[in-house]
């Protein structure tokens, strides 16, 4: 179909909808737009001075052409060359890749686990495991400090990777996809004579690419978001991931950078929204199909 015959087809729609559907998708832009306003206001106030911020209304709707001419940079470089966010943002780059890969290789594991072997108490264990989602993060915080001070990976990244890697959201939504791969499949396998760790490599892993790629997602939207451990865990201000450096920025008593801080997290805030609408497809996929079991 041409684009300007769906594009007729479009407005043949629009004019067959009722009143009620009319005021329900007049309701439903003005909650978009509600939400959508502070990331429209975030991404505005990145462009310009310190002293424009927190006018209001914002200078864009006062005077629109010219608010678009005065966009600058600046805020960016004060940024990247008076607070080093680059250096922070490669830090939440290593934190969250780390953490991806880990929780990919272990909850890939155990689901296969879970879902293939039989072994006393399979049950029982996955029930526990699922159970610790239930726990409250902050009950989490001291044992979690106690444990990473005790294995001597205070102030490292590492203490931030090896946590991350066992996710029982991920071993449930692994499990839930894996039961539902034919497993006829594996008794092939098996018969050819591959070992599990084979079948899991060669026969698993690549059917399971849409479940996968979903924990990814999840995964990286809690690494790259998350402030509560790097704030408790990370000491050296070289180490710092991005929440923690505008923490960091935000807590200064005095000329407080308030354009370096909107811009800095204006770049937190690209990020993930970049990455779900490149995997978007198969972060639904992969929801969809452990869902439906």
């Amino acid at each position: 179909m041409s684009g300007k015959a769906k594009k007729s087809e479009n407005i043949s729609k629009l004019g067959r909808l009722t009143p009620i559907q009319l005021v329900g998708i007049t309701i439903l832009c003005i909650i978009a737009a509600f939400y959508l306003y502070p990331l429209f206001w975030m991404f505005d106030s990145s462009f310009r001075p310190a002293t424009d911020i927190f006018q209001f209304p914002p200078v864009l709707f006062q005077h629109f052409f010219k608010a678009i001419q005065d966009y600058s940079l600046q805020s960016f470089k004060t940024a990247i060359v008076d607070w080093n966010v680059l250096l922070s943002f490669l830090m939440s780059v290593i934190v969250t890749v780390g953490g991806i890969l880990g929780t990919l290789l272990v909850c890939s594991l155990c689901a296969y686990a879970f879902a293939y072997l039989e072994f006393p108490g399979r049950s029982g264990l996955f029930i526990l495991i699922l159970g610790t989602m239930m726990l409250p993060a902050t009950t989490m915080v001291v044992p979690f400090y106690k444990v990473i001070s005790t294995l001597g990976l205070s102030d490292n990244l590492l203490a931030l990777i090896l946590p991350a890697a066992m996710s029982a959201f991920g071993v449930f939504l692994l499990r839930q996809f894996y039961i539902k791969i034919p497993r006829a499949l594996m008794e092939s396998a098996r018969i050819d004579g591959a070992s599990h760790i084979r079948i899991w490599w060669n026969v698993i892993i690549p059917l399971s690419r849409p479940a996968l790629a979903a924990l990814s997602i999840v995964q990286f939207r809690t690494l790259w978001n998350d402030f509560l451990n790097p704030m408790i865990i990370l000491k050296s201000d070289t180490l710092f991931t991005l929440p923690v450096k505008i923490q960091v920025m935000d807590s200064q008593h005095f000329n407080k950078p308030y354009d370096a801080i909107i811009a800095t997290g204006f770049l937190t805030a690209l990020v993930p929204m970049i990455f779900f609408m490149i995997f978007q497809r198969q972060f639904i996929e992969g929801l969809t199909g452990g869902m439906k079991e």
